[in-house]
């Protein structure tokens, strides 16, 4: 069975890249360029992960986890954190993140990554 990637990030490039390469490799791919509405995209889509920049265009990353995690119908969808700060890593944790990957990244560091997230 396909995994459902939801990203969320406001880089077109990066989202056209990593849509690419995760349906090369068998996933489904969801994206989003905003966190407007999110959670009830995220309702309605149900991914099997969630990978979201820490820092959005008008919101910050931290803050939208904290949401999607405070919410019981998608509090355990595994939130995987892309953050081009890598001292973020602690925030991001604190914030319900599940896991955190640095941005530029290793395409095999962010495969290993979200196959421990999904399993």
């Amino acid at each position: 069975m396909q995994k459902h990637i939801l990203i969320i990030d406001d880089n077109k490039d990066l989202l056209t890249m990593l849509t690419a390469m995760l349906k090369t490799r068998g996933y489904t791919v969801s994206v989003s360029e905003t966190a407007e509405n999110i959670t009830q995209t995220i309702k309605d889509i149900q991914p099997d992960v969630i990978m979201m920049d820490m820092l959005l265009s008008g919101a910050d990353g931290r803050d939208i986890c904290k949401l999607i995690k405070a919410d019981k119908n998608i509090s355990s969808i595994p939130l995987l954190m892309l953050s081009a700060y890598p001292q973020a890593v602690t925030d991001c944790l604190a914030a319900g993140a599940d896991g955190f990957v640095e941005k530029p990244f290793d395409m095999k560091v962010l495969l290993n990554k979200l196959t421990s997230l999904h399993g």
